[in-house]
């Protein structure tokens, strides 16, 4: 029995750091910034909506007059959907409903963990349910770092999504994750190993396999269609290989913009006008 103790000791005291070590990644991310479109002077309505595992879901519905075309807005991990209301102006102005809404453990939303993007991809499915049920014929996906790994793990999709963007969001977990940890001064090989075991804690915090959660199985799901790539040339990321794989398993129609000079998630800052010229005319060619 002594000799079967000792290694199960050291197996739960391993796994017992591993969720220690998670507890940050898949934590509640509270409100950093208030924002409306009240300030752009849009109508909007508030909007409440349930998940398929019963977490509500807060958002706004920013509606365009007579349009059956929607676009729906997937903020960042740790963050809301706030931020990203600079965009909803040319969206509206361009003929689109806008979706917005917070993600699942995050600000106004209900829920205690958050998957950056496995588990979120049900909030999609749901925000997507609330899009038809507005009468939408027509709906593009716009997602942004995290949004943009739940955008493409929520594929297949239903028969009205006809676009989808994905701006920064990381192939691999464990590239991103292994990435944050170097850039806080931690040696590679420990940054590797422990990027793994907060995979494993964080696995078992969610009760999903974040490790299998990663964009290249999902872009199995994604021939057919349109899809649009946005990445920082200097977005550490995701590497040039992972992007290579990705755009190979994405399908014909799938594309890429790449921006040599940019960092992660700020390509509009860099190419403010280039950048809506992209994102507007992907939008207005597919819906």
């Amino acid at each position: 029995m002594d000799g079967l103790a000792v290694p199960a000791a050291i197996l739960l005291l391993t796994l017992g750091l591993c969720l220690l070590l998670a507890v940050p990644l898949v934590k509640r991310q509270g409100q950093k910034e208030i924002r409306s479109p009240a300030e752009f002077n849009l109508f909007y309505e508030d909007v409440s909506f349930l998940t398929a595992d019963h977490l509500q879901l807060h958002g706004w519905w920013i509606p365009s007059p007579a349009s059956t075309r929607t676009v729906i807005l997937l903020h960042g991990y740790a963050g809301s959907m706030d931020p990203d209301i600079r965009y909803a102006p040319s969206l509206h102005k361009a003929g689109f409903n806008v979706l917005m809404f917070d993600f699942r453990a995050h600000a106004r939303s209900s829920g205690r963990l958050t998957s950056v993007g496995a588990l979120e991809s049900r909030d999609v499915h749901a925000a997507i349910n609330l899009a038809r049920a507005k009468g939408s014929q027509s709906i593009g996906l716009l997602g942004f770092s995290m949004g943009g790994r739940a955008a493409i793990l929520a594929a297949p999709y239903p028969p009205v999504v006809k676009a989808v963007i994905s701006d920064g969001a990381p192939a691999r977990l464990v590239t991103a994750i292994t990435q944050d940890l170097l850039l806080r001064k931690i040696p590679p090989a420990l940054g590797w190993l422990l990027a793994r075991m907060i995979l494993v804690g964080a696995s078992v915090l969610t009760g999903v396999n974040l490790s299998r959660n990663d964009l290249h199985r999902a872009a199995a799901n994604l021939p057919g269609t349109p899809v649009l790539f946005i990445h920082g040339g200097l977005d550490r990321y995701t590497t040039s290989e992972e992007l290579n794989k990705l755009m190979q398993l994405a399908g014909t129609r799938a594309r890429f913009w790449s921006v040599p000079e940019a960092k992660h998630r700020n390509i509009e800052d860099t190419r403010p006008d280039e950048y809506l010229e992209q994102v507007l005319s992907f939008l207005k060619e597919n819906l």
